[in-house]
């Protein structure tokens, strides 16, 4: 699909909903990829983490993957923040990731949790 875009043209300038829609569509296929399968891609997909014992040393390992992983695949966002969220449970890590898309002042807000195991993508 994303292949078709690029050559059907648009006659407005900017990105479409469709546009923000294929964006949406790639970050959750790369943040909700295990590193290592679902990709010939090196480096793509997030890591396994069970390594870490220590909540902040995960949380680090966690933003530092997800920067790659938005730098590296994909080039239409920039990303703009990833904040630690405060919670009281020890069991759970939750991020606040902000993006916008190039080229436009769009918004794109990331939620990670933990317990869910999952990136959570919404339009601003």
């Amino acid at each position: 699909m994303v292949f078709f875009n690029k050559f059907g043209g648009s006659l407005t300038p900017g990105r479409s909903d469709q546009d923000l829609q294929s964006i949406i569509e790639n970050l959750n296929n790369v943040l909700n990829t295990k590193k290592g399968y679902g990709s010939f891609l090196e480096g793509y997909g997030i890591r396994d983490m069970n390594e870490y014992s220590s909540r902040d040393h995960l949380a680090l390992a966690i933003m530092d993957e997800v920067t790659y992983n938005i730098e590296q695949y994909e080039p239409r966002l920039q990303l703009v923040s990833i904040s630690l969220e405060d919670n009281d449970d020890p069991f759970r890590i939750a991020f606040k990731i902000e993006c916008r898309v190039k080229e436009t002042e769009q918004s794109l807000f990331m939620e990670f949790d933990s317990v869910y195991n999952g990136f959570y993508i919404r339009n601003s």
